[in-house]
């Protein structure tokens, strides 16, 4: 997995190419870590991005809670059907913004 991390004023995109999960969710939860001070607005694009196990989904929520306890925003761009399903099946889609 790689992330490339890009900020303009309050709005931090995240781009995710590969695969999050158990193995690498600690990777993704580090590269955030410190990144979510000064933002009101995150953007995960996952255009790249193949998979995501429930260790990814936990580091996403995370995120979601540190932007919701500060009145901001996540969304979820570009994701592929395979990934689309599972945002939906586990009710991500019902809180966060999803876009294509």
């Amino acid at each position: 997995m790689t992330v490339e991390k890009e900020k303009n004023k309050d709005i931090l995109t995240v781009r995710i190419i590969g695969s999050v999960d158990a193995g690498t969710a600690e990777q993704l939860r580090a590269e955030l870590e410190g990144e979510l001070d000064d933002v009101t607005f995150v953007r995960f694009d996952m255009k790249d991005m193949d998979y995501i196990s429930s260790a990814g989904l936990r580091v996403i929520l995370e995120v979601y809670q540190v932007l919701e306890g500060k009145g901001g925003k996540v969304a979820i761009e570009n994701v592929i059907e395979d990934l689309r399903e599972i945002f939906e099946d586990t009710g991500f889609s019902e809180f966060m913004e999803m876009k294509n």
